[in-house]
């Protein structure tokens, strides 16, 4: 079976326009699925995902996971899980937080800083990259299929 891959771009000058791209994207593809967010510190990953958060519940109360490493949100009888691997060192420290414990749950997973450990982490369904410009945010998503 030959796979193909489906490019979106969005250029973006209001955070309030993330509702626009989670009108068009079903990130549910099927019953886990993992979400690549690439981009520089700064660029918007852990923005995305609160609006999305706020998308589907707008009593969400999501917050960056730079500390706890991973927050875990249930909206909906979704489950959606929020990595931020940027202080993680090493695959050790990587295990130690629970990573493959959380894999093997359901539900949406969102990945920042994935790059450091691509080898140790399950592939991709989607791959967003964020580029901030002066007073707006480049979007583009590659959904793998």
């Amino acid at each position: 079976m030959k796979s193909s891959n489906t490019y979106s771009r969005y250029h973006l000058s209001d955070i309030s326009h993330y509702n626009k791209i989670f009108n068009q994207i079903n990130f549910m593809t099927h019953e886990t699925v993992i979400i690549y967010l690439h981009g520089q510190v700064g660029a918007g990953k852990t923005t995305f995902v609160k609006s999305y958060l706020n998308y589907l519940d707008n009593n969400s109360e999501a917050t960056s996971p730079t500390f706890s490493l991973v927050n875990e949100y249930t909206v909906k009888d979704l489950k959606i899980f929020h990595y931020d691997l940027y202080r993680i060192n090493s695959i050790k420290e990587l295990y130690e937080i629970g990573v493959d414990y959380y894999f093997e749950q359901a539900g949406l997973h969102f990945i920042e800083w994935p790059d450091k450990f691509t080898n140790e982490l399950p592939v991709s369904d989607f791959d967003i990259h964020f580029l901030s410009l002066e007073s707006s945010r480049l979007v583009k998503i590659h959904k793998k299929t």
